[in-house]
Order: structure tokens, then C-alpha cells, then sequence
């Protein structure tokens, strides 16, 4: 059995016919089923005339419960391969009629096939002939035109569309058959093609007829009444069709269900239904809507816009109440959720939405504050400041919370220092009673403490930012402010606080569904950074390389979405297992360069610089190094940062008096250290005393070093002068106290050094050499080995030859650093 189930006009009868003329194998008989078959004496007749050809059916004119069983039993008498269509099998209500077919299904002999055309599904026992395994189903989908399928249909008209033009016709008819042919028809001897096709967006007469006509009219008045309702919002939820229709709106789609008419159905993310009309059927509605009952529209609307606002489906709700035309309304909902549609990443829709709104709202100073917050959000700083330029009144920085932090951020995006002024008017400014305001208020403060390295109150601030967002549901704001936290801890120098709090705000991203987003690219610049710092390699998500990281276009040019910062730390994390670590290290190379050169968020650069100089000397490339520094020094100033970066330049380049007095320059510098700089001083300053064959000073370095670090888990800072270290982890092997088990695990971690021309030891001397690092005596080693004391001895001047050493103490120290143990 097969079930071909779609609306009038789909082309079900059309398909069926051609199918038919190509069948040599089997007997085809139609019948196309019509309100007089709802009489079963009159349905067994009809069955019979289709197949009169092929079939002499027993017990004609019997009544039905005696016809069918002769009928079935003349099909498998004959033999013969038969396939019988029936068209329009919706035409069917009558009960008896029903059960009739619903036997001839059932109990269909193995020669007959039964194809049922409908334009919805009637009430028989489908899913017993599916239970069986002896149903197919065609539905709507299958038998909509695919773009090349519109073409050729369309080339029948002589018509030739640009690829523009054809997504638009594409996406208004949904390949529904009939309509594509409207669409031919109406085309045909257009000149201007481009309005054409516009034109017939909005439902044109010839497509408004057949809808009517074929799709309507059938319909009960009160089904009819609801479709009408609900075709003022682009899509519908039972919850929303009962808010706009006072009925119950579960009962009434169960109908649209059943009559099949042309919607989709689709499931958000909180598993609620949503269901939209066809795009030119929601159209026709709208209009005849429109001209039936202006005031009861204008009254969906409102109820449409006010539920929609509820349920925090706030971009559709402004789309509705511009639609209303109503200014007041409109100023009053942008002062309630203007803000919060930019936050959760709606910005541009709302611009788009905003350019049909009266003139009065336009030019409003609540619009330009919206615009100005949309502006930043894609990067655009220009813009923005021409639309706060607009408002031009001074004292809105003290009266007006959320003109004072768009200026703020405006200035943050623009790397202009003079913010303190800004900053102290925000803090100081008349708390908001819109959560939202005071929300985005909060981040932009916490921004200005991070810029001013006072991580303590940006860390205060950007807490506050989350709750408040938190409580409005604004999931992007939170991940931003989450992610700040991370990046604040990091600064501080909490790689452990930067690691929870990153982990945390990646969590928070999944649970409220925002991977993909450009806030979740930067939370895992965060987590990425962590993982770097920590030397962690197994991470739960995907880390973007230079090429992939999310762009923004600003006035036509294209710029990482959150800064050349995310495209470092991604670069940094991914260095350690690149394929091509030269070309990884150019890739972070030229964004720190852009960074620094753009001046944003210059303390990112600052605390990312000396990684990156590191990532340069790694490569060899003691130029790339330099050209850094000295644009940092330039944009930045002799900064603590730039002072660390330069000491590892000279340490690479054997000029250890110079690589001093740049590190003594670090260490006289009043400021907080960033990202655990104070370490790095601290293996520079162990690398330079080692550097000048002074081991104890190098040890004590050292030694502080993995005291401050075995706290936060910090391995990178050993990595990056893994050379230099691995001798004085040998040498001092065991002295490090409470810090040797991290000691180890640094040193684990390390490349051994290469023994330079270095005999290969024999099974017999790597035992003993083994046997060394216990500290047991020869006769102890020969006794645990079962070996003779002179053996052991023999071996032992074999290790001390080969390693070049003329003691145990010598020997191990060699090993070690050799990693044979």
C-alpha cells in the first residue's frame, strides 16, 4: 500500500498519472473517489467498474459485507499483477463507506496493489498496514520542486530568472506545484522581472483565487476564523493560539493537522511546537484579515505583541508593535526590551525592524542610545559616536545610566584612555530601575576596573553584571560577564580561578545552548588561554584557528569578532601540537603586531606579549621577537611586560648582563604583575644565574619560582625556558622540598637534552645506572642485581666512560639530563 498525502495543488494527481504511463508490468485501474462514494452499495459499485477490465467481480449487487469477500476472492483468482489508484480519498466521511475501504485494505489478495491519493489522511487503520510492514508514505516534502525542478518549470513559460530571483520564488512557494505554475503564469510577459517577482510575494490575485478556491473554502467557519488569528504572527504555539483565538487552540491545530493544510512544524529549543502557514497563505490571510475585521487585527496584534514580550520572543514582539504603528507604544516597549534584544545578539534585526517605525520614533533619543549599543556590538565605533554625537548633551552622563556606559564602551572600543572621567560618572550615577541598563552599567564598569588593573572591583562588578542578567534571562551577557571573570582572574594571576571560571561560563554556554555564538568563541579564547598557561592538552571543544575565528565587518572591513587577542591565545594553545609550528607562530605573530597596533584592550597585549616573544624565540626567529618588542615599546611604553620580553630576547641571544639589567627594570616596577609574569621573572632570573655558572643563585630562583606556581597549576612559564631549566632540575635533583613532586612533573615535561656523541649504555649498565638513583652501595647493588661486586665495578667504569663523569654524583646528573632516567 502506498499513501500519497499532500495539499490540493501539490501535483499528487499529475504524479500518479505520469507514474501510471509508465507501468507495463501491472494492470492499472483509477478510480477518483467523490461525494456520491460516501453510500457504501455505491463504493463497492464504483470499486467494481474500475476493475470490471480486469476482474469479474462475484455477488455484484450484494450488499457489502457479502460483496467484499467475492470481490477479493475474484482479484487472487485472477491472478494478474493489478494496481488500483484512488484519487481524492479525502472525499470519503461517510463511516460505513470507510470501514468498506478499510477492508479492501486489509485484506487486499497479494496480486493487488493500492496506491491512495489524498489531500489529507483519512481515518482508516494506517498504522496496522504500517505495523505489517505493507505501508508507504508520501508526504508534502516529497513532492515538493527542488530550485532545478522551478527552473525547468519556469523555462516552459520562457522564463529566466537571476539566482536571487529564483531563492526569492523558491522560498515563497516551497516548491507547492500549483503555486510554482501561478508563478510561471504571472511572470509571463513581465518586462521588469525584479518587481514581478516582488509583486508576487504579496500574493497576487491568480494565487489568492486558488487558495481560496482549493484550499479554504472546504474549510468550517471556525477553523477559518482561527487560521485568520493566528496569521498575524510568523509563527504560532498552542500557548500563543489560545492567547489570540480565547479557544482551545490544541483542538483547532488537530484539524489543520488533519485537513493537511500547507504548514510546517518545527520544535525549539525548549521542545515547544511552533507551526507557520505557507508563506503566501499567511499572506493571503494577513490581507483578508485585514479587509474582514480591521479592529479584531489590530486587536491580535496587541494580544499577539504583549505575549510575545511575556515570553521574551522580544524581536517578534517589536516587529508586531511597528507594525501597530502606534509611536507610543513602540518608545515605550524600546525603553522595556530596546537593550535587551542588542545583549542577546539581535542588534542587527533590530536596526532592520526600526527602519519602518515612524519618524517620531527614529529620531527619538532612546532609538539612537539603541542604535549606538548595536553599532558597538558589531565593532563599529564610528558609528556609534555618530549616533550619541546626535544627542550632544553633557549632562546625559550624569542623568542617563545607559548613555554614560555607551559612551564608556565607545571609548574602551576606540582604545581612548581619557575614560576615568566617564567611569566615576557611571559609578557614581542614579541607579536604573531597567535591570537590563543596569546590567550592561555594571559590565561596562567592570570593564574600565579591568583596563585600570583593579581586577578586585572589576571581579565585583562583573559578578553583579551576571546576576543581573541572570534575572532577565539575558544567557549572552551573563557568558560575557562569566568569561570576564575568567579573564580578570587571569591577570591577577589565578590561573586556578581562571580555570573555574572558565569552565564554568563553557558549561553555562551548553546548558543555555550558546556554542556557535560569538560570546562562546570568546569564553574559549578563556578556557583556551587556561589551558595553555597549564599546559593542558585533552580540552571538551574545538579551538578556531586564524582563519575560522568569527569575523565582524566594520564598514566593510573584516576584523576578528572579539580582537587579534582571541586569535593569540587560540594560536598559543594550538602551538604545542602544531604540525607546522614556524608557520603557527607567524599566525600569532602578525595578530599581536594588529593588536598592539590597534591599541585595544592594551592591557591584553600587554600580559599576552612576553608569551608571544617566547612562541618567537622558540622558532629561532629572534627578529619576529624584536619587531614586537619594539612596537610594544612604542604603543605601550616601557612597561613591566616589555621589560620581561626583552630579558628573554637577550637571554637568547647570550647577553646575560643585558638580559639583567632588563629584569631588574621588571622588578622595580611598582605594578601588580599580570598573568603570572612574577613567575617568569623568577625562571629568567634562575636562567641567567645558570647562564653565569652560578647553580645555588639558580636554584633559589628556581626553587620560588615552583613555590608561586605549583599553587595555580602554572607549568607554562618552565616550558618556555625548558633549555636553560633542565640542567638545574638535574643538578638539584631532590633538594626542592615540599615543591619536588612538582619539580618532577616540570622536569617530566621537559625535552631531554640531547648527550652529544654518547655511546649507547649496554642492558647490563643501564640496570646499575638504574640501581645509582636509589643511593645503595655497591655491594647492596650487586646483591640486589645477583651479581658478583666485581661486575657491578665493571660496569660502572663503563657508564663513567661513556658519560663522560668520574663519579655516581657526576653520572646521574648526566642521565637526567640526558632523560635516560
Amino acid at each position: 500500500m502506498s499513501l500519497l498525502c499532500a495539499p490540493a495543488g501539490a501535483g499528487k494527481t499529475l504524479l500518479l498519472a505520469d507514474w501510471a504511463r509508465e507501468q507495463s508490468h501491472s494492470a492499472i485501474c483509477w478510480l477518483t473517489l467523490a461525494e456520491r462514494d460516501n453510500n457504501a452499495r455505491v463504493l463497492c459499485t464504483s470499486l467494481s467498474e474500475a476493475l470490471s477490465q480486469h476482474v469479474e467481480p462475484n455477488a455484484r449487487g450484494a450488499p457489502p459485507q457479502f460483496w467484499l469477500s467475492g470481490f477479493m476472492d475474484a482479484i487472487a483468482a485472477s491472478e494478474r499483477p493489478i494496481t488500483l489508484i484512488l484519487d481524492d480519498v479525502h472525499a470519503l466521511h461517510d463511516p460505513i463507506s470507510i470501514s468498506t475501504l478499510d477492508h479492501v485494505l486489509s485484506n487486499a489478495p497479494p496480486n493487488l496493489s493500492i496506491v491512495l491519493a489524498a489531500r489529507y489522511e483519512p481515518p482508516l487503520t494506517w498504522h496496522r498496514l504500517a505495523l505489517e510492514g505493507r505501508l508507504s508514505r508520501f508526504e508534502t516534502s516529497n513532492l515538493a520542486f527542488n530550485s532545478t525542478e522551478i527552473t525547468t518549470l519556469l523555462a516552459e513559460y520562457g522564463i529566466s530568472l537571476t539566482a536571487d530571483q529564483l531563492a526569492i520564488i523558491e522560498s515563497f512557494t516551497k516548491g507547492w506545484g500549483a503555486v510554482v505554475r501561478l508563478a510561471g503564469a504571472y511572470l509571463c510577459g513581465r518586462g521588469d522581472k525584479a518587481h514581478a517577482v516582488e509583486e508576487f510575494t504579496h500574493t497576487p490575485r491568480p494565487v489568492a483565487d486558488f487558495l481560496v478556491d482549493e484550499v479554504l473554502a472546504t474549510l468550517p467557519p471556525r477553523l477559518t476564523t482561527f487560521m485568520l488569528r493566528t496569521s498575524v504572527v510568523d509563527a504560532f504555539s498552542i500557548d500563543l493560539a489560545e492567547a489570540l483565538t480565547d479557544n482551545d487552540a490544541g483542538t483547532e491545530i488537530d484539524s489543520l493537522i488533519q485537513f493537511n493544510l500547507p504548514l510546517t512544524r518545527t520544535d525549539s529549543a525548549d521542545h515547544t511546537t511552533w507551526l507557520r502557514y505557507h508563506p503566501l497563505l499567511r499572506e493571503h490571510l494577513r490581507a483578508e484579515f485585514r479587509r474582514v475585521d480591521p479592529g479584531g487585527r489590530l486587536l491580535a496584534n496587541q494580544q499577539a505583541a504583549g505575549w510575545l514580550e511575556t515570553h521574551q520572543y522580544e524581536v517578534e514582539a517589536l516587529e508586531l508593535e511597528v507594525g501597530i504603528g502606534d509611536t507610543a507604544r513602540i518608545l515605550a516597549f524600546l525603553d522595556r526590551c530596546g537593550l535587551g534584544i542588542v545583549l542577546d545578539g539581535y542588534g542587527s534585526d533590530l536596526v532592520r525592524i526600526l527602519e519602518s517605525a515612524p519618524i517620531p520614533v527614529a529620531e527619538s533619543p532612546c532609538t539612537r542610545m539603541l542604535l549606538a549599543a548595536s553599532a558597538l556590538h558589531c565593532g563599529d565605533a564610528t558609528t556609534a559616536r555618530t549616533y550619541l554625537n546626535f544627542l550632544g548633551d553633557a549632562s546625559l552622563l550624569n542623568e542617563d545610566a545607559l548613555y554614560c556606559a555607551l559612551t564608556l564602551e565607545s571609548l574602551y572600543v576606540t582604545a581612548d584612555s581619557r575614560h576615568d572621567a566617564t567611569l566615576c560618572s557611571l559609578a557614581e550615577r542614579q541607579h536604573s530601575t531597567n535591570s537590563d541598563v543596569e546590567a550592561y552599567a555594571h559590565l561596562q564598569l567592570a570593564t574600565g576596573y579591568f583596563l585600570d588593573c583593579d581586577f578586585d572591583r572589576a571581579t565585583n562588578e562583573y559578578t553583579q553584571a551576571a546576576a543581573l542578567g541572570m534575572l532577565r534571562g539575558r544567557t549572552r551577557l551573563v557568558l560575557k560577564s562569566l568569561t570576564g571573570l575568567g579573564f580578570a582572574a587571569a591577570m591577577d594571576g589565578n590561573a586556578l580561578a581562571m580555570t573555574a571560571h572558565s569552565t564554568y561560563a563553557l558549561d553555562y554556554a551548553l546548558k543555555h545552548h550558546l556554542v556557535g555564538t560569538a560570546e562562546y568563541e570568546l569564553s574559549t579564547s578563556v578556557a583556551a588561554l587556561a589551558a595553555y598557561l597549564c599546559n593542558t592538552t585533552d580540552l571538551p571543544y574545538t579551538i578556531p584557528t586564524a582563519q575560522n575565528c568569527r569575523q565582524a565587518d566594520v564598514l566593510g572591513v573584516s576584523i576578528p569578532a572579539f580582537g587579534w587577542h582571541t586569535v593569540i591565545t587560540f594560536g598559543l594553545q594550538r602551538l604545542d601540537t602544531a604540525d607546522d609550528r614556524r608557520s603557527t607562530v607567524a599566525e600569532i605573530r602578525d595578530a599581536m603586531l594588529n593588536a598592539v597596533e590597534s591599541g585595544t584592550f592594551s592591557i591584553a597585549s600587554s600580559a599576552l606579549l612576553p608569551a608571544v616573544v617566547n612562541a618567537c624565540l622558540s622558532v629561532g626567529e629572534l627578529d619576529w621577537a624584536s619587531r614586537l618588542i619594539h612596537d610594544a615599546s612604542r604603543q605601550l611604553g616601557e612597561i613591566p611586560e616589555v621589560h620581561l620580553a626583552r630579558a628573554s630576547l637577550r637571554l637568547a641571544g647570550n647577553r646575560n648582563t643585558e638580559a639583567q639589567i632588563e629584569l631588574e627594570a621588571v622588578t622595580h616596577e611598582p605594578h601588580r604583575p599580570l598573568l603570572g609574569h612574577h613567575i617568569y621573572t623568577s625562571v629568567v632570573q634562575s636562567c641567567i644565574h645558570s647562564a653565569n655558572r652560578q647553580p645555588r643563585k639558580a636554584f633559589q630562583s628556581l626553587h620560588n619560582a615552583l613555590r608561586i606556581a605549583e599553587h595555580e597549576n602554572l607549568l607554562r612559564p618552565f616550558l618556555d625556558y625548558g633549555h636553560s631549566l633542565r640542567r638545574i632540575l638535574d643538578d638539584f635533583s631532590g633538594h626542592f622540598g615540599d615543591q619536588e613532586p612538582f619539580a618532577e612533573r616540570v622536569r617530566s615535561q621537559l625535552h631531554p637534552q640531547e648527550l652529544v656523541s654518547a655511546p649507547i649504555l649496554t642492558p647490563g649498565e643501564y640496570t646499575v645506572l638504574r640501581e645509582l638513583a636509589t643511593g645503595d652501595t655497591t655491594e647492596s647493588i650487586a646483591e640486589t642485581l645477583f651479581l658478583s661486586v666485581n661486575t657491578i665495578k665493571t660496569h660502572l667504569r663503563g657508564i663513567y666512560r661513556k658519560l663522560d663523569v668520574s663519579n655516581r654524583r657526576d653520572a646521574l646528573k648526566a642521565a637526567r639530563r640526558g632523560g635516560l632516567i
